[in-house]
């Protein structure tokens, strides 16, 4: 009976011994620490808008493989085999009848066409392709300037919302010590039972915005994790870091805006690429000149020869087509004013959106300013309630509402500090420059 339960108990030690160098199921991954540029990096490589993009980029360099080949000859081959019931016969004064051809034969034709002229129809289908892929090409870059501004926004908010915890585990902590301060006075029946129950009150609304803060902090970090493609639940550290940028007035930032960004420049290329289909459309109202040249064989008895060359020089004009050619022409030129249109208002909010960025940065200077003097002075007048309320000079109240205050402070200021720096992104989009970020060498390779 001895030996049976020493033996248990070795296996028991054995079996502990195995869970602990062999545990069961899978640890959980390290969290990513990442700073603002490999941030970017992510988001650069794996965003779902920016692939679909990229493949639109694609589809529009192929458009131009397309265009080209009509200026290019067009080779065309055919094989068959013809069987007649009766073959095709010549009749003659008297009765007589020859057959035209064999009753079964084979036969093949093999043509090279080429487009000589049509009144620049086909050059303008080909540079109206290019245009639209620069155009594409353009509108990838605008998308990942797009990207990149909502990935510096999502980093700086979500460092804005960690930041905002720990403001509100200092106000827990703050609140615990004047609850314990205000048990210790009244144990000592130096205050009334009232100041306990308000520091019990204080306490649980600062526990329940620590609540709401971490809530608000796993969100925005869940939301930035989406963007860059990552794990929603992960743990991401982000570096606390921020956005180098170099002093800009409104006049110039605004001029670098209207030569930079992307989305402008596209519009550019939209323009010119319906200028080219406007031509290429009008070239409907004349004729088309080309080339024909080939080799016909056909296996037939009645001929001398079986091989023929060929070449045919030919116009092709359709003269009138039910006026459907001149409201061709005349829907192309009203797209072009349409996308001019566009161009004017676009120029417009490029404006509007430097502007916008330069007002911003210089609020956040002016709130950053006020609200780091506005911390240390609510931290003195937070010190200087708590010293009267241990000389019984102070009341709780006192003490409380410096707490709340120097609270709303850090808030304030930490806010400031971080919309600051989303300021200088949005500054960094506006003029076109956020791709600057992400240093080249570090992009993987893709279409812009």
């Amino acid at each position: 009976m001895t030996a049976r339960n020493l033996w248990r108990g070795l296996g028991f030690a054995l079996i502990l011994w195995g869970a602990s160098v062999f545990p069961g199921g899978t640890a959980e991954p390290p969290a990513p620490h990442l700073d603002l540029k490999e941030a970017l990096r992510l988001a650069f490589k794996a965003n779902p808008n920016l692939q679909i993009s990229r493949l639109q980029a694609l589809i529009a360099g192929e458009q131009v493989v397309r265009a080209r080949s009509g200026l290019l000859p067009q080779v065309k081959t055919q094989v068959g085999q013809t069987i007649y019931d009766d073959p095709l016969k010549f009749s003659f004064t008297g009765g007589a009848a020859f057959p035209q051809t064999n009753r079964n034969f084979w036969s093949s034709q093999t043509s090279v066409n080429q487009l000589l002229f049509d009144f620049w129809g086909a050059p303008s289908k080909y540079m109206a392709a290019i245009k639209g892929h620069q155009a594409s090409l353009l509108d990838t870059a605008q998308t990942r300037d797009n990207v990149f501004l909502t990935v510096a926004q999502g980093y700086f908010k979500t460092l804005r919302a960690k930041k905002m915890v720990e403001v509100a585990k200092q106000n827990v902590f703050d609140l615990k010590e004047h609850l314990r301060l205000a048990q210790d006075q009244y144990q000592f029946g130096i205050v009334t039972f009232n100041d306990v129950l308000q520091a019990k009150v204080s306490l649980a609304d600062a526990q329940q915005n620590l609540i709401v803060a971490e809530t608000d902090f796993i969100d925005l970090r869940s939301s930035l994790n989406k963007v860059l493609m990552l794990p929603v639940t992960a743990a991401t550290v982000l570096k606390d870091e921020k956005v180098d940028l170099k002093a800009w007035a409104l006049r110039e930032a605004t001029d670098v805006a209207l030569k930079r960004r992307a989305d402008l420049k596209a519009s550019q290329e939209r323009i010119r690429q319906q200028e080219k289909t406007v031509v290429e459309t009008r070239s409907q109202f004349f004729p088309q000149f080309g080339v024909q040249a080939g080799h016909l064989y056909q296996v037939n008895n009645s001929l001398l020869h079986n091989h023929q060359w060929f070449a045919i020089f030919a116009m092709n004009w359709n003269i009138f087509s039910g006026l459907d050619t001149k409201a061709a022409v005349s829907q192309a030129r009203l797209k072009v004013q349409q996308l001019e249109e566009q161009h004017k208002d676009m120029n417009e909010q490029v404006q509007l959106d430097v502007q916008t960025a330069y007002l911003k940065i210089k609020e956040t200077v002016d709130r950053i300013r006020t609200t780091e003097t506005a911390v240390t002075q609510g931290e003195e007048n937070l010190r200087l309630n708590e010293e009267r309320y241990k000389e019984s000079v102070g009341t709780a109240t006192d003490v409380i509402d410096a707490d709340t205050l120097l609270t709303r402070t850090r808030v304030n200021y930490w806010t400031a500090v971080y919309d600051h720096q989303m300021a200088k992104a949005q500054m960094l989009w506006a003029i076109g420059g956020i791709n600057e970020l992400l240093p080249q060498e570090n992009q993987p390779r893709h279409v812009p």
